[in-house]
């Protein structure tokens, strides 16, 4: 094995940016966060836009707090899919990201005929939905024709953050299927896909190649930190999805997942894209995975409810509580709970989440006091339910059975959601700790500085730098 290496992870995910130092110590990757900090969207008059220079400046931190306690072997990152920034001829960039939870995307899909949302999956391999970087490109020429005439490149989320760092423009492959113009078979950029929405394929930069050297970090960067060595940034599959299922602790070439994080994604990691009609009916998506794999996958509500409800119970007894306290709040409620699609229009972002889940409980009476032990338990047995759902479209589309599903991210810490999946499915539940998406950034980085290890070494690695818990059908 190589000697010991010390990587920096960024995992940046819609409520959370943490920087998470990797050490390899020759067998296994242990990791500890650097910084962690809130993240949110800012409102300015009618759209909700990310700052930028915000999470630039955290990673200027995160790099100057790791290099105090170690010497840096390399960086890498991932971050949620679907925004981007666009940038002029000069690579200025033009505006800060818009936010997907805008209402521009859904807006350009509703006026899609169904006919045009089917060429378009079996252009590319991916299903529409009315957050791909693809809706919200074609509003953004419509609302601000400005800001699209003087477009000249696009880069996705980390793309941008690693251009700061860097001064190299590339775009990472994982990301870039999320704009539903990048074909999954051919790992490009579909220009048939572009011709027929009216999009310029001129505005895409180089595809990175996971594992490779982007640039090293630019010498201002790090001469304003007293940092006199070079440190390389290294190309990781940048959705985070991809990180997370690439940080997943199994050796096998095949395997069935949940994702648990503001997002769920429910599916499985697969050789080859499938597209058919059984996907469409499922709601699945092809996305690129780590070193050309692909996850077959259901996008679909995850802990963004919770998170949201939380705030909301803590507003309403004026109290902070544990997630744990949060979480036995489920316990306290007798009776069945309701199950309710977690996937529907009146979650994606309503004014209050509690409210809108009392309405779909109880129709009758919409404006009746929130019981929040029911509201809860509801969540948990309605988020368990669609991981099911997810599980036996993706199963039936790639006409495998799954003998285990491995759940990673925040959510799976959530034992109640975890033993209702098992219990439904009747498969073994393996979930992994949190740190699935920094394992994952940091594994790509030793294929990057140690190019002697295989796709099967790095597999190694991850099985053997996560624990992992069982749960089993039928045991409480």
């Amino acid at each position: 094995m190589a000697d010991s290496k010390n990587m920096l992870s960024f995992d940046f995910g819609n409520s959370t940016l943490r920087s998470i130092l990797c050490h390899f110590d020759g067998e296994k990757i242990t990791s500890e966060v650097i910084l962690s900090e809130a993240n949110e969207i800012i409102k300015i008059d009618e759209y909700f836009y990310w700052d930028f220079l915000r999470l630039f400046s955290f990673m200027k931190k995160s790099i100057e707090k790791a290099a105090s306690e170690v010497k840096l072997d390399s960086v890498g990152i991932c971050t949620w899919g679907v925004d981007f920034m666009l940038f002029d001829g000069d690579n200025h960039m033009l505006s800060n990201a818009l936010c997907y939870r805008n209402s521009i995307g859904s807006e350009i899909m509703e006026r899609q005929p169904a006919e045009e949302q089917k060429a378009m999956f079996y252009r590319t391999g991916i299903l529409c939905d009315k957050i791909n970087s693809i809706y919200m490109l074609k509003g953004i020429q419509e609302k601000m024709p400005s800001i699209a005439s003087q477009a000249k490149k696009l880069l996705m989320v980390p793309d941008v953050l690693t251009y700061f760092m860097t001064g190299v423009m590339e775009n990472e492959p994982s990301e870039l299927s999320t704009t539903q113009l990048f074909d999954v078979r051919s790992m490009s950029i579909s220009h048939e896909q572009c011709e027929a929405l009216g999009i310029d394929p001129g505005l895409f930069q180089k595809i990175g190649e996971h594992g490779k050297v982007i640039g090293n970090i630019k010498r201002e960067i790090l001469d304003e930190m007293k940092i006199d060595y070079d440190i390389p940034f290294i190309c990781a599959p940048s959705h985070d999805t991809a990180s997370a299922v690439f940080g997943i602790p199994c050796e096998d070439e095949e395997f069935f997942f949940v994702s648990s994080g503001t997002w769920a994604l429910i599916g499985a990691q697969i050789k080859k894209p499938v597209l058919t009609e059984e996907v469409i009916e499922g709601r699945l998506t092809n996305e690129v995975g780590a070193f050309g794999r692909i996850t077959l996958l259901k996008n679909s509500i995850g802990m963004f409810i919770t998170q949201r409800l939380k705030a909301e119970y803590q507003r309403d007894i004026q109290k902070t509580v544990s997630w744990n306290e949060f979480t036995d709040l489920a316990k306290g409620f007798e009776g069945k709970p309701g199950v309710f699609d977690v996937n529907h229009g009146d979650f994606f972002n309503p004014v209050h989440m509690g409210q809108a889940i009392h309405k779909h409980l109880h129709p009758e009476d919409a404006d009746g006091k929130l019981n929040w032990n029911e509201i809860v338990a509801s969540v948990f047995a309605s988020i368990a339910e669609s991981y099911c759902i997810g599980l036996r479209a993706v199963m039936k589309a790639t006409g495998k059975e799954a003998d285990v599903i491995y759940v990673v991210g925040g959510g799976s810490k959530n034992a109640i959601i975890n033993q209702t999946c098992a219990d439904d499915l009747g498969k073994k539940i393996v979930t992994c700790d949190m740190e699935c998406s920094c394992v994952g950034v940091a594994a790509a980085q030793l294929a990057g500085i140690c190019p002697e290890f295989s796709y099967g070494d790095l597999r190694k690695i991850i099985k053997a730098s996560l624990k992992t818990n069982t749960y089993y059908p039928g045991k409480k």
